[in-house]
């Protein structure tokens, strides 16, 4: 782990490790579940693209490891859930997302996690990056981010990118026919089933996909 090192190159952003008491707002650390058995299949069976994100919502081998039945049966109280992974080399915010299902994460590799909670949004639903938060994820330390809890894809801390565990609420991120007439401010962040996302102005969500400009500032960008 080289969350001093990392913390160091990065002094405009506030950071802390995911075991910091500042981590109870947004998520908690898991205890007394074995996510090996994830943790290599990752290891084994994906591998991190040369260039930009990867995110795969369902693995049916992965679904299908004893582990998931304990997931679905505890930490999510019998909903069904699905198991996939985001694998990248992305070091920007880029853009948030929420769902109303907690999110597991936990990585081969060390991570840096960008986040913020909805409740604190301003009036006008926007955020100045310089208010985000950055919770350093140690490789094989698994996280439970909570419902509301903005995010977006972790950051790498290395050139060898990172590979990321996602759990989620099955059929979260598939796709959903975006409200014509949006009834409030929230209907017009749908980008997914059980997905709410805005971006930066310099981010696909933003520039390419149509979504609100909710982050200003800047896009920051983790260094290590």
């Amino acid at each position: 782990m080289q969350f001093e090192a990392v913390k160091a190159k990065n002094p405009g952003v506030t950071m802390y490790l995911v075991t910091d008491p500042a981590f109870k707002k947004y998520g908690r650390v898991i205890q007394g579940y074995d996510f090996t058995p994830y943790v290599t299949y990752l290891k084994e069976h994906t591998a991190v693209p040369e260039s930009g994100n990867q995110y795969v919502a369902s693995v049916p081998e992965m679904e299908a490891l004893p582990i998931t039945a304990q997931v679905e049966h505890f930490l999510f109280a019998g909903m069904p859930v699905q198991v996939g992974y985001c694998n990248g080399n992305g070091s920007l915010l880029n853009a948030f997302e929420y769902h109303k299902c907690s999110e597991i994460s936990v990585g081969t590799t060390d991570m840096v996690f960008l986040l913020y909670k909805v409740e604190d949004l301003a009036d006008d639903g926007t955020v100045h990056s310089k208010d985000v938060v950055a919770f350093y994820c140690p490789a094989g330390v698994a996280i439970e981010l909570y419902p509301h809890t903005l995010h977006y894809a972790p950051c790498k801390t290395s050139d060898a990118g990172f590979q990321c565990l996602v759990i989620l609420q099955k059929g979260t991120n598939e796709p959903i026919e975006k409200p014509t007439h949006p009834v409030n401010h929230e209907d017009r962040l749908i980008m997914a089933r059980n997905k709410w996302a805005f971006g930066h102005k310099d981010s696909s969500v933003v520039a390419t996909r149509g979504g609100f400009e909710g982050i200003f500032g800047e896009n920051t960008c983790i260094r290590y």
